[in-house]
């Protein structure tokens, strides 16, 4: 990689790349809610916030998969809502999750992916507050998008 490259990653901000706003479920919403957003978005992870926009959680299909696994039918994978409801979102979630500053680098993000292997991790100010999302897809886009730039 050129000193051009590396410098240009750790130039950029996350604030140049979150998606804002994020997609997200509150705490105390039922876990159906979890599948639901997750289906109808083709997203794979929720931020979890509480009634004042702060960030509590982290909610992932794999959580669903790994609480209960869906009937295959079909018509594709189904989901119960009742039995999804018998589970309590705050005891699937990944309660305090890693979070960044929106004036934190793309290379710092890049090095807790590849050294964590996140998925994601969510973007707040300084007071907790959910800003974002940065996914390892939003970070692969906007290097194509610098590659075709340059």
């Amino acid at each position: 990689m050129s000193n051009d490259s590396v410098n240009f990653l750790k130039q950029s901000l996350l604030k140049e790349v979150l998606v804002s706003p994020a997609i997200t479920i509150f705490v105390d919403d039922p876990f159906s809610a979890v599948e639901a957003k997750l289906r109808f978005h083709k997203i794979r992870h929720l931020p979890v916030i509480d009634r004042h926009n702060k960030l509590v959680g982290i909610v992932t299909q794999r959580d669903l998969y790994h609480t209960l696994a869906p009937r295959r039918t079909e018509d594709g994978d189904y989901y119960d809502k009742t039995a999804l409801d018998s589970f309590v979102l705050k005891y699937i979630m990944t309660p305090n999750p890693l979070a960044l500053k929106p004036d934190d680098t793309v290379a710092r993000i890049i090095e807790i992916f590849a050294t964590h292997k996140y998925g994601c991790i969510p973007i707040v100010k300084e007071d907790g507050a959910l800003l974002g999302i940065v996914t390892q897809v939003d970070i692969l886009k906007f290097i194509v998008r610098w590659l075709k730039t340059s």
